[in-house]
This record gives structure tokens, C-alpha cells and sequence, in this order.
């Protein structure tokens, strides 16, 4: 048997090691650490840490093959794509996003999960790529949301954290923060 990676056809064993590799280094370089090594203050420097709290983010674009825009009769073939502009407390924009919602599958219990992606563009340089899986009821009906944020670019490419969301009105506004840390 064989699979298709990138355009290359490799054999199943050689698969299986690529994807155990693949495992074994993110569980390595991106699992945060148990406890703050005694020895090494960069998680206590501030500097080593974005800390974005108290953002508002406000729609710019939405198209959704779900013309329901306020959620509350969702499909599993709802997909959508956004664009937010975020601001800080002060009310000063600090950049935007592109983002893409996908409904993946609904429980047994009737609620859909979501996986929810995007890529936000900050002023000061630092480009963050976020992802994660979302319960959709609990969303739209006003709980808070946390996926995972990488930087990807810019003065914190390589830290890793955290981005929570919560629906102030749902599609056109939230209340959000971003968290990212260099270990």
C-alpha cells in the first residue's frame, strides 16, 4: 500500500515513520513545559511574552453557505469565511484577521463541532496562526472559546500559547485575547 504526500507517492511503512517522527518532535517542541525551569527566567521575562487582553474584535467580512447568520440552525456542511479587525482597550486597531469556519460533525447529543482556523496580522510585525475545535452551541450561545495560537512570523515567531473568544453579538463582534509565550 501507498500514500500520497505532497504530490509523492511513499510506501505505508515509510508513512507510519514520517508520521511517528512528526509526533514524537511536536510533543517535544510543542508541548509547554510542567513547571518554569529554576534556572531559566524567560517565561518570568515580560519581554518573552505577548499578552493581548480586553481586544474587541469587529466584523469585516462574512460568507457563509449557511444563510442563517445568527446560528442557530447549523449544518455539518457549514463552512464560512471571516475577516475581524481587532482592537485594543483603548479602542486603537491593532490588526486583522482571515479566518475559516468548517462544521465538522454533529454529537449524539444533536450539538456540532467546529474546527475554526485563521490568521491574524498585528501591527507591531507578529503574524499569528490559530486553530482548534469549537463546540458550536456553547459558541452561539455565548461561552467562551480557546484554540491554540502559534506566531508564525515577526518578533514572536515560535512562541505558542492560547487565543479565547467570546460572541458579543455572534458573527459581528467578540471579546477576545491573545496569549503567546517563548519557552
Amino acid at each position: 500500500m501507498t500514500v500520497r504526500t505532497s504530490g509523492v507517492r511513499l510506501p505505508a511503512a515509510v508513512t507510519a515513520v514520517l508520521s511517528e517522527l512528526s509526533s514524537f518532535a511536536i510533543s517535544k517542541l510543542v508541548a509547554p513545559p510542567f513547571a518554569p525551569a529554576k534556572d531559566d527566567p524567560r517565561l518570568a521575562d515580560p519581554a518573552n511574552s505577548l499578552v493581548l487582553v480586553d481586544l474587541a474584535e469587529k466584523l469585516l467580512k462574512y460568507e457563509s453557505n449557511n444563510k442563517d447568520f445568527t446560528g442557530e440552525s447549523p449544518t455539518v456542511n457549514d463552512h464560512a469565511e471571516v475577516e475581524y479587525e481587532f482592537f485594543d482597550a483603548k479602542g486603537d486597531k491593532i490588526g486583522q484577521s482571515k479566518g475559516v469556519g468548517q462544521m465538522l460533525y454533529q454529537r449524539e447529543d444533536g450539538g456540532f463541532v467546529a474546527y475554526f482556523g485563521e490568521e491574524i496580522r498585528l501591527r507591531d510585525g507578529n503574524v499569528i496562526r490559530t486553530g482548534g475545535l469549537i463546540d458550536d452551541a456553547r459558541l452561539t450561545a455565548g461561552e467562551q472559546a480557546t484554540i491554540t495560537a502559534v506566531g508564525v512570523a515577526g518578533p514572536f515567531r515560535g512562541a505558542v500559547g492560547f487565543r479565547q473568544f467570546r460572541p458579543v453579538v455572534p458573527h459581528k463582534e467578540y471579546a477576545s485575547a491573545i496569549v503567546l509565550y517563548r519557552r
